[in-house]
């Protein structure tokens, strides 16, 4: 293609672009936007700082303090007010999928096409129309080049190299889930071990009086779920299952998913399997719902317009923020988690990055988080099981 005729369909393409963000900035104007103001550069620093409005930080590096803990994910954006105009930095920012329809990159002013997005942000762009217009402004000011650095850091796939995300701690951390007297969530699988043999129920019955010595009957068993259950006709995960043998065979009331109860005896059930190797099956019945869970893992969603796979499979290896971004695999839960200060299931770990990305989190025990688990699996199928893990 011509040279010349290249450079007109990238006029025309910035020009469409161009275009529909003014139209949606239009739209989301109030009345104080009746007044906008040419962008100012320091109050634009001060949002591309700002968690809860900008956070460039969260993935670009920038010539900003504390650049040791900034994100790898974007490239750097330094010297970005030199590479583009005004006009396009505004189009790049308010929508960057209409030009790489695969970016991670939030877009600012849009509020059509998302999906599930927490209802306290619906409808409502991440930046004002005066906003976009101060962050344009202080990215105009980045004229210098990014100083020199090592080449970017390869994304680690699980397709060709599965990782747990204990490979991801401190070398502190992975000491603290080595060390069963330290490990934290030893602690539950302590009170798990009193509730295998507590009597409950009008059946008069406990989990041992079936299963007797959970280190030989339950060998196996947390590497195999969740499962698909011809009782339901769907998925059933480990937490379901202990329900399930509660309401049926003990005749007593399930334990509510998250309880202490329930994260105890999940741990306790978990603990003989440790390492041994993820094994779950997702052909034959199961396999339906294995495809609903690949379909959830890839979906965008959230005012954040972001989907699993986009940090986890795409970036895992990078760093977002300070932090490296793990495969997201779910071969240690119930793990302790040092945020949460207490232990988790994985259905912990769904709602808390749903809720990151300014999504609607599901109920626990939705059938959707249940055929995640059993995707996530899939994808660390042959990782040990570390269950009770330590996480950051």
């Amino acid at each position: 293609m011509p040279t010349s005729r290249r450079i007109r369909l990238r006029d025309m393409r910035l020009l469409i672009v161009a275009l529909l963000v003014l139209s949606a900035l239009r739209s989301h104007a109030s009345a104080s936007d009746a007044t906008l103001q040419p962008g100012d550069s320091d109050r634009g620093r001060q949002i591309v700082l700002t968690r809860d409005k900008g956070d460039c930080v969260i993935c670009h590096a920038m010539p900003l303090p504390g650049r040791e803990s900034h994100g790898t994910i974007g490239p750097p954006l330094d010297g970005v007010g030199a590479r583009y105009n005004a006009n396009d930095l505004r189009a790049r920012v308010s929508d960057p999928k209409a030009f790489n329809s695969e970016s991670i990159m939030p877009a600012y002013v849009r509020v059509t096409g998302l999906h599930r997005v927490l209802k306290s942000y619906r409808g409502k762009p991440i930046l004002t129309a005066q906003e976009l217009e101060d962050v344009v402004a202080y990215l105009l000011t980045l004229k210098e080049p990014p100083p020199a650095s090592a080449a970017p850091t390869p994304a680690l796939t699980t397709e060709t190299n599965p990782r747990s995300g204990y490979d991801f701690l401190s070398p502190e951390n992975q000491q603290l889930q080595n060390d069963e007297f330290a490990n934290p969530g030893m602690l539950w699988a302590e009170k798990g071990r009193a509730l295998w043999n507590a009597i409950d129920g009008p059946a008069k019955k406990s989990c041992a009086s079936c299963h007797h010595e959970a280190a030989h009957r339950m060998r196996g068993v947390r590497a195999r779920y969740p499962q698909f259950d011809p009782r339901r006709k769907k998925l059933i995960s480990l937490e379901q299952r202990i329900n399930q043998c509660r309401a049926i065979r003990m005749r007593t009331r399930p334990y509510p998913h998250e309880s202490e109860a329930l994260l105890a005896l999940t741990t306790f059930v978990g603990l003989p399997s440790r390492g041994m190797p993820v094994n779950v099956r997702v052909d034959g019945p199961a396999r339906p719902f294995f495809e609903a869970g690949r379909e959830f893992f890839f979906r965008r969603r959230g005012q954040l317009d972001l989907a699993c796979a986009q940090c986890h499979e795409n970036n895992a290896g990078q760093r977002l923020r300070g932090e490296v971004v793990s495969q997201g695999q779910s071969n240690g839960f119930p793990i302790y988690r040092h945020l949460w200060q207490t232990l988790g299931s994985v259905q912990r770990m769904f709602q808390w990055c749903n809720t990151a990305v300014l999504a609607e989190p599901l109920p626990y025990g939705a059938d959707e988080y249940v055929n995640l688990e059993l995707y996530l699996a899939w994808r660390g199928q042959g990782l040990p099981v570390e269950t009770p893990a330590v996480r950051r």
